[in-house]
C-alpha cells in the first residue's frame, strides 16, 4: 500500500478545486453550484445507495470524481461502475483519476441509449450529482423518465439538492414511477446539502 503523502494529498485537493472553479466560471449555470461537493456529502450519497459490491452503478454528473471515489471505498468494483459525464474537461479528469472505471461523455437526456450500449447488465443503482433545480423542467422530466426507465423496480437512485424540497418535482416523479423521501440534511457540504433517495415502484 502507498504511504501517505499530506502535501500529495492537498495537490490533489487544489486540483481538483481549480478544475470545478474554471468549469464554473465557463458555465455557472451547467455546473449549479459554487463548489465541489464535500466527502461528508459523499458518503452520506454512497450510505444511502444502499449499494452491494455485485450491483451495476451508474453516476450521472460526477464532475471532479468526490462520490466516485466513495462509491469505490465503499466497495464497488470499478467494472461495475459507470460514469456519464457531459464536461469534457470532467471527462478528461476522471480518466487520469480511475483508469479502471468506464467514463463516457455524454448527456443524461440520453441515459438509457448511452448506458444500452455499454452493458448488457442490469443496472440497479443511480446515483446523480446533477443541479436538476437549476434544469428547465421538461429537462428534469426527461432525465426523470430516463433513470427510472433504466431502473427495474426496486431499483435505488439518489439524488442531492440545495433546497429543502424534492429535486425531481413530485408530479414527475410519480409520472415516471419514481416514490422519493428526503432522507438526510448535511451541514459539512458548501452550501449545506439535503440527500433525496428515490425507489422505483412500477
Amino acid at each position: 500500500m502507498d504511504s501517505f503523502d499530506p502535501a500529495k494529498t492537498s495537490r490533489h485537493k487544489i486540483s481538483h478545486i481549480a478544475l470545478f472553479l474554471k468549469r464554473w466560471i465557463a458555465r455557472p449555470k451547467g455546473i449549479g453550484a459554487i463548489a465541489p461537493s464535500s466527502i461528508h456529502l459523499a458518503k452520506k450519497m454512497v450510505i444511502h445507495l444502499d449499494v452491494n459490491p455485485d450491483d451495476m452503478v451508474v453516476e450521472i454528473g460526477p464532475g471532479t470524481g468526490v462520490f466516485t471515489e466513495a462509491l469505490l471505498n465503499a466497495g464497488v468494483r470499478p467494472e461495475n461502475l459507470i460514469l456519464l459525464e457531459r464536461e469534457a474537461a470532467f471527462a478528461q479528469h476522471l480518466r487520469k483519476q480511475f483508469s479502471k472505471v468506464k467514463i463516457i461523455e455524454g448527456d443524461a437526456c440520453q441515459l438509457m441509449s448511452v448506458i444500452g450500449q455499454e452493458t448488457e447488465r442490469a443496472v440497479t443503482r443511480v446515483i446523480s450529482g446533477l443541479p436538476l433545480r437549476s434544469m428547465p423542467r421538461e429537462v428534469r422530466r426527461i432525465i426523470s423518465s430516463q433513470i427510472a426507465e433504466l431502473l427495474p423496480p426496486g431499483g435505488i437512485l439518489v439524488q442531492f439538492s440545495y433546497f429543502e424540497g424534492s429535486p425531481i418535482d413530485p408530479d414527475l416523479a410519480a409520472e415516471a414511477g419514481l416514490m422519493g423521501r428526503r432522507v438526510d440534511h448535511v451541514l459539512r457540504n458548501l452550501p449545506p446539502a439535503y440527500v433525496w433517495k428515490y425507489v422505483k415502484v412500477k
